[in-house]
């Protein structure tokens, strides 16, 4: 268009609109990475249900018919990604103006006029406007459009085509279609133009140099000349480059402003949503006039590119570097119309119009990011950028949360069961279950949705590999168009990835790779517990609350989870199944693909909506024979194929063993991978003699594998049995020389013993595993039988000894040459490393002799005083823990102490038990410096022992070089630990219920939670205002709940030490708290004379329970959470019923504030201590007194039952604690304390 008419036409709008504040114009390289959280699989016909361009433009007024013709112009680029094209949704415009077939090229038949909504009415207005405006520029777009769309055909009259152009139903996608052709067509041109300008940029990026050089160095003087024209002639290259983004950023903008107006003209002139009278008609009508103008500004607009777009390039490009075309110019012109509307709607419509057009603006914005695929590119590399500058907590965070690369574990598993083929797996593409499954729409009974495929299937039958098939298909879908892909391979014959923690950890691993946003959900509380938070007794739980608020987050993207082999989940599947369970009640962007053997009934399990339809069948593919025929089939082809290349195996052979094999392997992948991995090692000539030895089914088939390793004459079976059973017995995989050292073989001998194992394991690197979670199951039945006649106790045993035998020849001390302070963060060990061979044994001895907590004869006379462990831990005990230090692993020694206590028996060890006591003693009195510093291991720990120490007097001569005699310390007691980190007196004290954590309230208004192995302190909880009073845990440990002089109850997450809720009610201060035994239900004792029961779960107060006239000071639920025990002040008890919140009954007996009750573990009696001195017995159903307990000479604050009910023990500020029989109260012993 011509200068000229391009500057008529802003100066008329200008005019018009002067004085309007101007919205800023996108740049050209302005890009927003915004992924559709609604996305779904392109490949299989899914539909993202988001709102789509063509819908904004749709009026519901419209058929469908008429809602498909008025579809805007946004449509060429932000097509639906979901929807493949097909004739009937997109037609193109030869289809819509082709002539009738029998009329002649003359006749024109009359259509009837269609009944056009507001936004058409006004496109048109304005299309007709700018013609009458600017002829010369609408004239040449349709001399464009004739040309390009051919609508000139022999059939057609001049004057038909002209009325087919001015169709006001069909001129917009008349314009849709011409600038979709025009963008294909200037692609090239337009990436050569952008490629000269990035040339020019990068010599013009050293103009300042070379000006500097010229200026600084006379001989130069004379290139200054050149050089200025050279930069004048770069400066006139750019020109063209700039033009070109300028107007593909515009272009993309405009688009996106034009369907943002359809959409918006549809609700602010829509008489139906606005109020009536004359005055607001005359608004209407002025936004009328104005909508209008900005229309004719897009079009205007539209129209200038599509005839630059035809316009010879060469052409185009000179006037680039004329710099003819004001791109950015004619952009900000429609940015000027577009704020003067926006200003205007503000000022006349409600606030819920506003927040309407909000939304609007919101996806508008999507939207534009979507059409702007031009820019993708460079997206892609500012967000690798942006990864790369991810703060180092994020970067540490998914460290620490990584437990394996479940993609390399992909690749690792199929290089050791087989190549995968396409006819092994693609045939559950056609299958209806798979086809519902990757639908994320559902479209009705003919083309369902499903949330959940479950794949089950017998040992053998290719699930993983089938799973590895389906993950790689899904994977390979277009990363902009198809949900994520997070997956976990469970496997049974590894400690480390049989467990629901694993698998939970890698999903989200994976999850946080391609949608790292959610990583929110975690990084709190990672900064507060460290990589502990993965690796603890709790850690599934907090990830499966960190887990859950992903799926809720509104920015999660849809996503496909995939877990294998669920049967292998050995430890937590049955929390892990719940939380799928959930999550597809949380979510609708979230689809599980999960497989396993059919003994796991994950249907039953799960309590997902989507399985309860009368299709549940379709949410599930089970392997069963005539479906695995054909893939069995293709697999047996491919391995004859290998097989063929082999010495012997001609034509006729091959034909016989495929014959043999195909009868025999009862079309089981697994039994056909083994019998070819007997046939690798075989001359074909004596192929079919082999297969046919093999009998069918895959228990018997191990049972033959069996045979032969009995029956190898290479070396001594029993060799090759001891490598089976130690492969069988041990908690992990391990790798050659841990192999070697607890089947006590030479390395080479352990090496080939494996090579003649090789039906039954397999070997990743160095490392040996069980080939299938089937020889696991066959070696499990046939151990007596077929590796160990001893039995299972005795194979533990010897795993025991002959590490205890590893560990006492190969421990050293100071074994990494470390100095004597803190060991480096990430200290790197040598090579080659001494700990490698013993790494296993030194962590898993223990274990071992300890199989059947010891009750076997033959572990339990290893567990005497004159039995290996006793002689191991006298001479090699502080070697031991150095070794465990250097392995990170401390806290697995208390707990070996820990179990060996537990099953040694004191008349057969009393000195081993002796020796133990003081062992756990020295662990936890000094662990805390031992897992910083190993080689004090040697030196503090040992000095400050008390000089009775077992383990300083054994130990003394591996104290450090430089230590002389010491006269030591007071003997400890019976105390094993003293936790320092209060500044304030410690009020209460709980352990979690495994016994692993304790927690500490405070005066200093804190909440202390510590390691009770090692008594390190792990968090400490902030929130409180005032001193703590008590503290107390849920019965599943998940989280623990702490009273205050701040008149609050808080409850934390017992893993995490986040702060989930605080509970708000009472109006003095909260003295105690009991959960109820299902832990649903908290109640609370305060100084208001109340007790407020509460939901656990979300917080919410149930009831106030009223009627003390003093204090509470305690609170207890029975066994059966029925009734809630209170002591007061007032100096009775009262039992409420916890579901009514009625008192049952008024217990009066004390003559002093009731301090604390407790009832016994058959909830028949309750006992409570008053500052009366004395413990009362009360009958609970009845609330009649039984006994009074009298001994103490002061206040008894305490009381508690033994766990078998039979012992009752109280607490008196007298500093002694009495036990009495709890069923005569009688008066058995008094303990006597430094304090109370």
């Amino acid at each position: 268009m011509p200068t000229k008419e391009k500057s008529k036409l802003r100066k008329r709008l200008g005019e018009w609109f002067k004085g309007r504040p101007a919205l800023p114009a996108p740049s050209a390289t302005q890009s927003t990475d915004i992924r559709s959280s609604d996305q779904g699989n392109a490949k299989h016909g899914s539909r993202t249900p988001s709102i789509v361009a063509r819908e904004l433009c749709a009026p519901p007024s419209l058929s469908a018919a008429d809602a498909q013709a008025t579809r805007p112009s946004t449509e060429v680029i932000a097509t639906d990604p979901y929807q493949p094209a097909t004739a009937s949704q997109a037609p193109s415009l030869a289809s819509l103006i082709e002539p009738p077939p029998k009329p002649v090229a003359t006749e024109y038949i009359e259509q009837p006029t269609p009944v056009l909504s507001a936004s058409q009415r006004l496109w048109n207005a304005a299309y007709d406007g700018l013609e009458r405006n600017d002829a010369e520029l609408v004239l040449s777009y349709v001399e464009t459009l004739e040309q390009v769309l051919g609508v000139k055909t022999p059939e057609l009259s001049a004057a038909d085509v002209s009325a087919k152009l001015k169709d006001p139903t069909t001129r917009q996608m008349h314009m849709r279609e011409l600038v979709q052709k025009g963008q294909e067509k200037i692609s090239k041109a337009s990436r050569i133009t952008t490629g000269v300008g990035e040339v020019a940029d990068f010599i013009l990026s050293a103009k300042e140099m070379v000006d500097l050089v010229l200026r600084s160095v006379p001989q130069a003087a004379p290139a200054a000349l050149p050089w200025a024209g050279v930069c004048l002639g770069l400066q006139i290259l750019r020109n063209p480059a700039q033009a070109t983004k300028s107007n593909l950023a515009g272009i993309a903008h405009v688009i996106s402003r034009m369907d943002w107006y359809c959409a918006l003209t549809e609700h602010l002139l829509n008489k139906n949503n606005v109020s009536t009278g004359n005055d607001f008609q005359a608004v209407l009508y002025q936004l009328e006039e104005r909508v209008v103008e900005l229309y004719k500004a897009l079009l205007f607009y539209q129209m200038k590119s599509v005839c630059s777009y035809y316009r010879n390039q060469g052409l185009v490009f000179l006037r680039g570097m004329l710099n003819l075309d004001d791109w950015d110019g004619d952009l900000k012109l429609v940015t000027d119309i577009e704020a003067t509307i926006q200003n205007d709607a503000a000022q006349y419509f409600q606030e819920q119009t506003k927040t309407a057009l909000g939304e609007l603006v919101k996806h508008a914005k999507g939207m534009e990011t979507r059409l702007g695929d031009i820019h993708q590119d460079i997206r892609d590399f500012i967000s690798l950028q942006k990864d790369a500058r991810r703060d180092d907590i994020e970067s540490a965070c998914r460290r620490d949360l990584r437990v394996v690369d479940p993609q390399h574990d992909m690749e690792r598993i199929e290089k050791n069961k087989d190549e995968l083929l396409d006819d092994a797996y693609k045939w559950i593409l056609r299958t209806p279950e798979y086809t519902a499954f990757t639908n994320w729409e559902d479209s009705g009974p003919d083309y369902p949705s499903r949330r959940l495929l479950w794949i089950k299937g017998h040992a053998g039958t290719g699930k993983t590999m089938l799973m590895i098939g389906l993950i790689r298909q899904l994977s390979h879908q277009p990363v902009a168009l198809a949900p994520a892909l997070s997956f976990f391979f469970c496997q049974g014959t590894d400690t480390a990835l049989n467990n629901a923690t694993a698998v939970l950890r890698s999903l989200i691993w994976l999850l946080l790779l391609q949608q790292p946003c959610l990583i929110s959900h975690l990084l709190q509380k990672y900064k507060e517990s460290g990589a502990d938070l993965f690796k603890d007794k709790n850690a599934f739980y907090a990830l499966s609350e960190a887990f859950r608020n992903m799926l809720r987050d509104p920015r999660l993207s849809p996503v496909y989870f995939a877990v294998d082999a669920l049967d292998e989940c050995a430890h937590g599947r049955s929390d892990l199944i719940h939380l799928i369970s959930t999550s597809l009640t949380l979510s609708q962007k979230v689809k599980w693909l999960l497989s396993g053997r059919p003994e796991v009934d994950v249907l039953t399990e799960l309590k997902d909506p989507g399985t309860d339809s009368p299709d549940a069948s379709e949410t599930f593919v089970e392997l069963d024979t005539q479906r695995l025929a054909a893939p069995v089939n293709a697999y047996i082809d491919h391995k004859l194929t290998i097989l063929k290349r082999r010495k012997g195996y001609n034509d006729s052979v091959l034909a016989e063993v495929s014959h043999e094999v195909r009868q025999r392997a009862e079309n089981t992948f697994l039994w056909v991978a083994l019998a070819f991995k007997v046939l690798e090692t075989v001359y074909g000539w004596y192929a079919i003699e082999h297969i046919r030895e093999m009998p069918p089914g895959l228990s018997e088939l191990y049972g033959h594998m069996m045979t032969r390793v009995e029956n190898v004459k290479e070396m001594k079976p029993q060799d090759c049995k001891r490598v089976l059973e130690a492969t069988f017995l041990v908690f992990r995989p391990l790798c050659f020389y841990e192999l070697a050292v607890i089947t006590c073989l030479p390395l080479d001998l352990t090496k080939e013993a494996v090579k003649e194992c090789g039906s039954f394991v397999t070997v990743t690197g160095e490392t040996v595993n069980l080939i299938h979670q089937s020889a696991k199951d066959y070696l499990d039945e046939n151990y007596t039988s077929r590796l160990q006649p001893a039995g299972l106790a005795q194979g533990h045993t010897d795993i025991g000894r002959r590490s205890i035998d590893a560990m006492s020849s190969m421990l050293k001390q100071n074994m990494y040459d470390l100095d004597f302070g803190f060991k480096p963060k990430d200290v790197t060990p040598p090579d080659p490393d001494p700990l490698a061979p013993i790494r296993y044994s030194c962590v898993f001895w223990a274990d071992h002799l300890c199989f059947l907590n010891g009750k076997h004869p033959k572990c339990l006379r290893e567990l005497t005083d004159d039995g290996k462990a006793f002689e191991f831990l006298k001479n090699r005990f502080l070697r031991w823990l150095e070794s465990l230090s250097l392995l990170g692993r401390l806290s697995d020694g208390v707990q070996s102490i820990r179990k060996l206590l537990h099953v040694a028996q004191p008349d057969a060890s009393p000195r081993l038990i002796g020796f133990l006591k003081d062992a756990e003693k020295y662990v936890l009195g000094h662990g805390s410096i031992i897992e910083r510093s190993p080689l004090q291991t040697y030196g503090s720990a040992l000095v400050f022992s008390p000089t009775t120490s077992d383990v300083r007097n054994q130990q003394w001569e591996e104290r450090l070089s430089f230590i002389e005699m010491t006269a030591g310390i007071k003997d400890r007691g019976a105390q094993l630990q003293t936790l320092e980190g209060h500044s304030n007196s410690v009020n209460a004290v709980a352990f979690s219920p495994d016994g692993k954590t304790l927690a500490s309230a405070s005066g200093d208004n804190t909440i202390r939670l510590w390691d009770a192995a090692t008594g390190a302190q792990r968090q400490t909880l902030k929130g409180h205002s005032d001193s703590v009073n008590a503290v107390a845990f849920s019965p599943d440990g998940k989280t623990l709940a702490s009273a205050s002089d701040d008149d609050t109850v808080r409850l934390w997450d017992a893993a995490t030490g986040a702060q989930r809720q605080t509970l708000k009610g009472h109006n003095e201060s909260v003295n105690a708290m009991a959960f109820s035994p299902d832990g649903k239900t908290l109640a609370s004792a305060s100084g208001d004379n109340t007790i407020r029961l509460w939901d656990a779960a979300t917080g919410a107060q149930r009831q106030t329970l009223k009627g003390h006239s003093g204090s509470v000071r305690a609170v207890a639920f029975s066994p059966d959470g029925k009734t809630l025990a209170s002591a007061s002040n007032d100096i009775t008890v009262r039992l409420w019923d916890t579901a009514t919140g009625a008192r049952r009954q008024t217990l009066k007996g004390h003559s002093g504030s009731v301090r604390a009750v407790a009832f016994s573990p058959d909830g028949k009696t309750l006992a409570s201590a008053s500052h009366d001195n004395t413990v009362r017995l009360w009958d609970a159903a009845t609330g009649a007194q039984r006994q009074t307990l009298k001994g103490h000479s002061e206040s008894v604050n305490i009381v508690a039952f033994s766990p078998d009910g039979k012992t009752l023990a109280s607490a008196s500020h007298d500093n002694t604690v009495r036990l009495w029989d709890a069923a005569t109260g009688a008066h058995r012993q008094t303990l006597e304390t430094e304090g109370c």
